[in-house]
């Protein structure tokens, strides 16, 4: 899927897209390696919510092949010191997720709620930490995708380079 979107969207000259279980990283790269991760992990623990029958969507969604210490582990391992990891999460997971980070010596800096509208409750949360850093926590002003009308906001309008 990332191939896919990185041909969809002219980029595959900027990104070397690596199709490998994350728990093999360490093998394959040196510690302290990395300037940043981005990562959209599983948002959901194993054996909860509903399932699905195919293997690759349970995978995606569910903590079968990987959890959330475990991304910070290897992010932890990979990343240079005061370099960030960017992670895209469910609200309800937050708990875990800081505590996981820490557990790893990366420390929460931002964090900025998604809200689908602005009488919905956040359904996503972006987060930033980075590596052997100190704490100092900022919440940033909260992401709301869509107006009343169902249309874009502006902000995720120039999130998307539709406007300035």
């Amino acid at each position: 899927m990332a191939k896919r979107s990185c041909e969809l969207n002219q980029l595959e000259d900027r990104f070397k897209i690596i199709n490998e279980d994350l728990k093999n990283l360490s093998n394959i790269f040196l510690a302290n390696s990395f300037d940043a991760i981005v990562t959209n992990p599983p948002y959901k623990k194993d054996n909860t919510g509903l399932r699905s029958e195919d293997k690759i969507n349970l995978i995606s969604r569910h903590e079968i092949m990987c959890n959330i210490e475990d991304i910070a582990k290897i992010s932890s391992y990979l990343l240079k010191s005061n370099s960030s990891i960017y992670m895209i999460h469910r609200p309800d997971r937050l708990i875990d997720i800081i505590e996981s980070l820490r557990k790893y010596r990366l420390e929460p800096k931002n964090i900025k709620f998604i809200y689908p509208k602005t009488n919905k409750e956040p359904n996503l949360v972006l987060i930033k930490a980075t590596k052997c850093a100190k704490p100092f926590l900022k919440v940033e002003k909260p992401l709301i995708v869509y107006n009343e009308d169902g249309s874009y906001t502006d902000e995720i309008l120039k999130v998307y380079g539709k406007k300035e």
